[in-house]
């Protein structure tokens, strides 16, 4: 897969996966990076070189001014779950601008395709409805499905509360994991290789996997004792909003949905997880045991 010319590209959100995501994007030595923050930020050293634009996400004029002025052609949302209101204004004005081809929406997690039209009210439905907006906009997307952060495991099974691995269920569904860095280094490699307007990325979902494991496999990988978490009782955390997130996404994982092959709408596994890592040709996927 070869190169194209460079791309003029927004990425907004600089936090979490939104850093490893706009590195990749420098590494590439194929994008025009600009990334947009609601409020004064500073990038890591190694990204100081990155204009770094404070912007109103609420006005579509300026938004609209600030793509225009960069000729962006791709905007990448990494916004997080409470601000996933701001990416209307941001596709409005991506639209208005004239100059974007395509809208990556904050996805970066479980499959999210359907969830609104089977009226889920959280934070899945949310994403999905966004999408709806995209569509009757008439603006190109690509939405990636990760599966679960790899650097977050540790916190979602409670090793960082009582060095236990905590399971809801029996602990033996299948998941989809992803290392940050692999999610980065895969977004940048298809957004910079492959045309904006290409059939791989136009109004795609990506689902990419870099290891599919199971509860149990994470106390053997980690050398942790496996504790089934009783019925009715939250995953342990260090605070009881962190015990109802830990908890509400292992119910997802037990019933399946964390897997990057799953399907909302019909309630049931694909068996495409991963399928678009073949996209990213001769890479090798980073597993959890290698971030031991």
């Amino acid at each position: 897969m070869s190169s194209i010319s460079q791309k003029n590209i927004a990425i907004v959100g600089v936090g979490g996966i939104g850093t490893y995501i706009l590195r990749a994007l420098v590494n590439t030595n194929q994008a025009n990076v600009i990334a947009l923050t609601r409020s004064t930020k500073t990038l890591p050293p190694d990204l100081s070189s990155v204009p770094l634009i404070e912007a109103d996400y609420t006005s579509v004029p300026a938004l609209t001014a600030i793509f225009k002025k960069h000729n962006t052609e791709i905007v990448i949302s990494t916004v997080p779950t409470t601000g996933l209101h701001a990416q209307y204004t941001l596709a409005d004005a991506a639209k208005a601008s004239g100059t974007v081809q395509l809208f990556v929406p904050s996805e970066w997690g479980l499959p999210t395709a359907g969830a609104n039209h089977r009226g889920e009210d959280n934070h899945f439905g949310t994403k999905d409805a966004f999408v709806a907006h995209l569509r009757t906009l008439g603006l190109p997307y690509t939405r990636f499905f990760t599966g679960f952060f790899l650097g977050c495991l540790p916190w979602l099974v409670g090793i960082d509360t009582n060095h236990t691995v905590n399971a809801i269920g029996k602990g033996e569904t299948p998941f989809s994991v992803t290392s940050e860095e692999d999610i980065g280094g895969f977004v940048a490699h298809v957004l910079t290789t492959l045309s904006s307007s290409s059939s791989h990325l136009k109004n795609r979902c990506l689902r990419i996997q870099g290891e599919r494991i199971t509860m149990r496999d994470l106390a053997r990988i980690y050398h942790k004792p496996f504790e089934l978490v009783p019925e009715g009782d939250e995953v342990p955390a260090k605070t009881p909003e962190e015990a109802a997130i830990k908890t509400f996404m292992q119910i997802e994982a037990d019933a399946g949905m964390a897997s990057t092959g799953w399907d909302r709408l019909d309630e049931k596994e694909r068996g495409d997880a991963g399928s678009a890592n073949q996209l990213w040709e001769g890479h090798v996927w980073k597993r959890v045991e290698d971030s031991l």
